[in-house]
């Protein structure tokens, strides 16, 4: 005898149809017909009158579903309270600033009016603060780069994957340029994310090995300010291409760096050995609905950009 076999028995007992307790169950009514026979063989009882429609209880079934009722009920109980933690709990997440602007609104009210009993905090960090705050158990998960190969005490699970580009105003000199070096993006003032960010670090070390010197002019973790002072012409940055949207179409120039640097990937990032209750991981679920996959499309913003207008200044500031 098995629990679905009684299951099974218990809510055709109940509902007096087979089709019902199919439904009920979201099984296929061949499945609960052969349930109730193997219960009927293993203990050599009929259950039901199968003439008489509705199907009727034979004594043996009516005393069958008395010995069984106290099972199914403390199983339901059981599954109510172990539901508990799913429908109450308490987790804390942190992301990227641009992906807590952007890319998760969407998944967090989703999750949010699925299960609204469950306290959720999020934290805007950089990369570095991230992978610390996950090492310390101060997150149950963080979404952001790979952590660094060392730190094996971490597990990371890819979402999607991510260019860096060079983001100028329209009309931008750079724009004319075949394929934009390094070198030519390092001629003009520099708007960078701060220090702890990963692709910050990634453009510092690619300058530092090819000797070239530059000038950072601004330097902040907020992508949306940042895109401001290169509209305005204060710089021109060196960013990722999640962080563009729509609206910056017809308000930055953009230019792939794919000969420059290799992509890199967005993904959720764990204590390896961390228990993650049942919120978490329902919670892990609706992000990778939402963002698995997910890539912006940049295809033709340079081309529009050139004709849009050239900036007054032809040479890079001070040449």
């Amino acid at each position: 005898m098995e629990l679905r076999e009684v299951t099974s028995f218990f809510h055709v007992a109940h509902l007096r149809s087979v089709s019902k307790a199919a439904r009920k169950l979201e099984l296929g009514q061949p499945t609960v017909t052969t349930h109730l026979r193997k219960l009927e063989s293993e203990f050599g009882i009929t259950l039901f009158d199968r003439i008489k429609r509705p199907i009727q209880l034979t004594s043996e079934g009516a005393s069958f579903l008395g010995l069984i009722t106290p099972i199914v009920e403390s199983v339901d109980t059981l599954k109510i309270q172990m539901d508990y933690p799913e429908r109450r709990g308490s987790f804390v997440v942190g992301a990227y600033a641009d992906l807590v602007m952007h890319h998760l609104p969407k998944p967090i009210q989703s999750f949010t009016s699925e299960y609204p009993d469950v306290h959720l905090r999020l934290v805007a960090r950089p990369f570095l603060p991230l992978i610390q705050m996950v090492k310390s158990g101060e997150l149950d998960l963080a979404l952001c780069s790979p952590p660094p190969p060392d730190e094996s005490s971490l597990e990371f699970t890819e979402l999607f994957q991510y260019n860096i580009v060079l983001m100028t105003p329209p009309g931008h000199p750079l724009l004319k340029l075949q394929p934009i070096q390094l070198s030519d993006t390092a001629s003009w003032p520099l708007i960078l994310a701060g220090p702890e960010s990963q692709t910050r670090r990634r453009v510092e070390q690619a300058l530092k090995e090819q000797g070239v010197s530059y000038d950072i002019v601004l330097e902040m973790d907020n992508t949306e300010l940042i895109k401001r002072y290169v509209e305005i012409g204060m710089g021109v940055a060196i960013g990722s291409d999640f962080t563009l949207h729509p609206e910056d179409h017809y308000k930055l120039g953009v230019v792939r760096l794919d000969h420059i640097f290799s992509s890199s990937v967005i993904g959720i990032c764990t204590l390896k050995g961390k228990f993650m209750g049942r919120a978490v991981r329902n919670f892990v679920d609706t992000v990778i609905g939402d963002l698995k996959g997910i890539h912006p499309e940049i295809e033709g913003w340079d081309d529009q950009a050139r004709g849009s207008g050239e900036l007054a200044a032809a040479t890079p500031p001070g040449q």
